[in-house]
This record gives C-alpha cells, sequence and structure tokens, in this order.
C-alpha cells in the first residue's frame, strides 16, 4: 500500500465494495492493494458510489444546490437588481432566499440562508461581489443634463452674531428677489455638479 494519495474510479470501487461484502474489508485491502480505512469509508458512501458515473473519480455531492429552485429565484434577482444599477449584498440575497424558500414550502429546519450557502451559492452561480464602477446608470436620452439653470453667485459679509466676527463669507444667490420671509430659508445655495 503506497502513502501517496490516490483518486480511484467508481468502477473499482464497485468492484472492490461487492468482494468486500463477501470476503471482509481486509480481504478486499490486500486482494487490491488498498488500505482498509479507504474501503471502511466506502461502504458506509456504497449509495452514492452505486449511483453515480463509473468514471467519477470522487463524490464531492450535487453541483447544483439541495434546492434549485431557491438558487434559481435568487439569481433572478440578482440580475434584475444589478440591471436596474443597485448593489447588491450577502444580506439582501440570504433575505430573498429566505423568502423564496418560505413561499415554496420549504421547512425552516431544512433550509437556512446562512453566509455559507451564500458563498456557496455565488460560487455555483459564479457571482462575485465588487465595488460598484460608476456612480449611476446612463441617462435616458430625453433628460437634459443642464436642467440646474446656471446662477450667478455674489460674495456677501453678514457680521457673526456670537463672536464679533466681521466679514464671514456666504455664497448667496444673486438672480432671487425674495421676500423677506423666504430670505430667510435661502441664504445658502447647494450647488450641484454635473
Amino acid at each position: 500500500m503506497s502513502s501517496k494519495r490516490l483518486h480511484y474510479d467508481s468502477a473499482l470501487k464497485r468492484k472492490v465494495i461487492v468482494y468486500a461484502e463477501k470476503h471482509g474489508n481486509r480481504a478486499a485491502g490486500r486482494a487490491f492493494h488498498i488500505s482498509e480505512a479507504n474501503i471502511r469509508r466506502w461502504r458506509s458512501d456504497r449509495n452514492s458510489i452505486f449511483s453515480c458515473k463509473a468514471t467519477t473519480k470522487c463524490f464531492t455531492g450535487p453541483k447544483k444546490g439541495r434546492y434549485p429552485q431557491v438558487d434559481e429565484g435568487v439569481l433572478h434577482f440578482v440580475s434584475e437588481t444589478r440591471a436596474k444599477g443597485l448593489p447588491i449584498t450577502r444580506q439582501a440575497m440570504q433575505l430573498k432566499a429566505g423568502e423564496i424558500a418560505k413561499a415554496l414550502g420549504i421547512d425552516k429546519a431544512k433550509f437556512k440562508a446562512t453566509r455559507g450557502w451564500c458563498d456557496r451559492f455565488m460560487r455555483r452561480a459564479g457571482l462575485s461581489l465588487r465595488r460598484q464602477t460608476s456612480l449611476c446608470p446612463k441617462l435616458s436620452a430625453n433628460v437634459n443634463p443642464r436642467a440646474v439653470p446656471e446662477r450667478r453667485l455674489k460674495r456677501c459679509s453678514i457680521p457673526g452674531a456670537l463672536d464679533d466676527a466681521q466679514g464671514a463669507v456666504v455664497w448667496r444667490n444673486a438672480d432671487a428677489h425674495l421676500h423677506d420671509s423666504e430670505e430667510l430659508d435661502s441664504d445658502y445655495d447647494v450647488i450641484v455638479i454635473t
């Protein structure tokens, strides 16, 4: 028996299991030059080894999740959210998976949308979380980028009431002719850079 790790295909594992069931694990190990521990493990995994293809070397479980309907629903949710230009988080995917599982009638004890489930789902679906590369999606053709009118700004000096400071600089709208009640609310303008 070698100390190097070897991978055996399912066809050989089946032969070894059948031989071990007739003659015992030690005899099968001597006949096929395989360690007895491997044979015991293969016999405990008998159903999965006999149900997979003969060329499969290792049984790592299904490539789909246990609940493919949940995976499809969450993937659809992620695609729609990204198409809208909105960011997606693990927490949002987990919440959506819980909602879909509840709608499908899957028991909470059988399906839990944990962070581990989310990581495995993302690996299965080929998703990754990354920073958003643009600030917003492109504007449609009917939106005028200069919708905000340009205004002239003038410099005003207002004395400070608390510290008697003279000449505090405030920018005010030079085009607006406001009444006294509106004057208080419009001392400062918000400048939008497009």
